[in-house]
């Protein structure tokens, strides 16, 4: 690995563009599939359809997670592959996938059983054909993450979900308001496998060295499971829901969680998508690395709070208008928007510690997360739940949260060799611009509290919106523009 003064220079460039690329195709898809929820909701499917198809579109990630982590990280995280150990991993994964979709024949309907729903287990394995796939584009995918090309997978990205849509959408028309949420998703997957190989050719040898097939699947192991049980923790409260309150309480739960925490998420993963292959290749240099992660902090904390702030005042008028056939999901999402703060906060750490090569780290911490949240959501859930019905899981994530990130920051913090108070003190003053916003906000809604949703809503925003935007960009130096075009001072 050849090391020049010019390096960090031109990385900083290349990951500057390529927050830019996953920026603008994260934002397009959040606010297509956003709509495309609402006409789901407003035409076709009901508030327990929903409430239905979660119990099994929550379980699809860990299917995922063969495409998306597994050993796709291995080629990310590893600084030199050849061909013949590429392919080695290529076929080293056709075994564990097709091993995987022959076992979820088993699993899917015992699944289902548990749920209580057969349907559950179906979509699982209809969806579980993914596992095959996939491995027509995981090697593009991966190498292309890699070299930082995230103006391709980008453009991919985006028409692929245009495909998901219309899955989604036909399927619903047809008649089908469970399955075209399997639908849509296969729809996505065909078209991204089609749309990387035409970006990013490439082709297996028949070749399959097993020599480092140990290493490979150790740490495939590590990260696999250490973002399945983040997905789990992050997740739980869904089946929780599920089997305390019912579908009906479900369908409004998942309605106040995509609320808050899926454009969350979308905005996270312009920068966690990028953070992994950057910090990889700053590893060896810890000052870089510590400089980058406090910096991808600052912005992903910036680019979520204005967001969080719109949703905290608005959320009663948004449902009104968007999800108006919902009901009782503004109180939990006024709730959720603590959470997707602190979820913003917590998903960095996962890429730093497999970027420098310690998952294994991050399966403990996982490990502990998952146990902690899912106790706090039973126990909310059984203390509050008669006074509060599901919106106690809401409030046990409150709860629990900040104890898994406490965790999880001072183990990232101790491989950084920094302090926790110059952390707190980087991201103090973002977090007052928030609250600034949401006062601003939250004084004009009491004011205009005459006036219909569809004319609260503009105002209030806007005056929310603008306060936070204005002291992030004239206080923090995080406007809208830095954050993605930044120059390297």
């Amino acid at each position: 690995m050849s090391s020049t003064s010019g390096a960090p220079e031109d990385l900083s460039k290349k990951v500057s563009r390529a927050v830019a690329w996953v920026g603008a195709a994260s934002a397009a898809v959040a606010v297509i599939d956003a709509i495309t929820l609402a006409l789901l909701l407003a035409f076709w499917v009901t508030q327990a359809d929903v409430g239905v198809t979660t119990l099994a579109v929550t379980l699809f990630y860990f299917l995922d997670l063969a495409t998306e982590a597994g050993l796709g990280s291995v080629i990310i995280q590893k600084l030199e592959l050849d061909e013949d150990a590429l392919s080695s991993v290529f076929w080293l994964n056709v075994m564990i996938s097709g091993g995987l979709f022959l076992a979820m024949l088993g699993i899917g309907p015992l699944i289902g059983w548990i749920q209580g729903s057969p349907v559950v287990g179906l979509m699982l394995i209809v969806y579980a054909t993914k596992l095959l796939y996939q491995n027509v584009y995981f090697v593009p995918a991966a190498l292309l993450r890699k070299e930082l090309r995230f103006k391709e997978l980008s453009m991919v990205r985006t028409v692929a979900n245009f495909g998901d849509v219309a899955g989604r959408i036909g399927f619903a028309a047809a008649g089908e308001p469970v399955w075209c949420f399997v639908a849509g998703p296969l729809v996505r997957i065909a078209i991204t496998g089609i749309g990387l190989q035409i970006v990013r050719p490439w082709r297996p040898r028949f070749v399959l060295h097993l020599t480092h097939a140990r290493e490979w699947l150790v740490f495939a192991g590590k990260t696999a499971s250490s973002q399945a049980l983040q997905h789990l923790y992050n997740n739980i409260g869904y089946q929780i829901v599920g089997g305390f309150f019912g579908d009906q309480a479900l369908g409004a739960y998942r309605v106040a969680y995509e609320l808050v925490l899926y454009p969350v998420n979308f905005v996270s993963n312009i920068i966690t998508q990028v953070a992994f292959p950057a910090f990889a290749r700053l590893r060896h240099n810890r000052d870089e690395l510590a400089a980058q992660f406090f910096a991808f902090s600052r912005q992903n904390l910036a680019m979520v709070l204005p967001i969080l702030v719109v949703i905290a005042v608005s959320a009663p008028d948004i449902l009104a208008l968007a999800f108006s056939r919902v009901t009782g999901a503004a109180t939990p999402a006024r709730i959720l928007c603590l959470v997707g703060m602190l979820r913003a906060v917590d998903c960095l750490y996962l890429p730093l510690l497999d970027g420098v090569g310690v998952a294994g780290r991050n399966t403990i911490v996982a490990l502990v997360a998952a146990l902690v949240l899912t106790a706090c959501d039973v126990v909310f859930s059984l203390a509050l739940g008669p006074s509060l019905g599901f919106v106690a899981v809401a409030v046990g994530r409150i709860v629990g949260y900040p104890l898994v990130i406490a965790l999880h920051a001072s183990m990232t913090l101790t491989q950084l060799g920094r302090r926790t108070r110059d952390y707190v003190g980087r991201h103090l003053g973002i977090l007052a611009c928030g609250a600034v916003g949401v006062a601003v906000g939250a004084t004009i809604a009491v004011l205009m509290d005459g006036l219909t949703p569809a004319w609260r809503l503009p105002i209030v925003a806007t005056a929310a919106l603008g306060s936070v935007v204005w002291l992030l960009s004239a206080t923090q130096g995080l406007g809208p523009l830095s954050l993605v075009l930044r120059k390297k001072s």
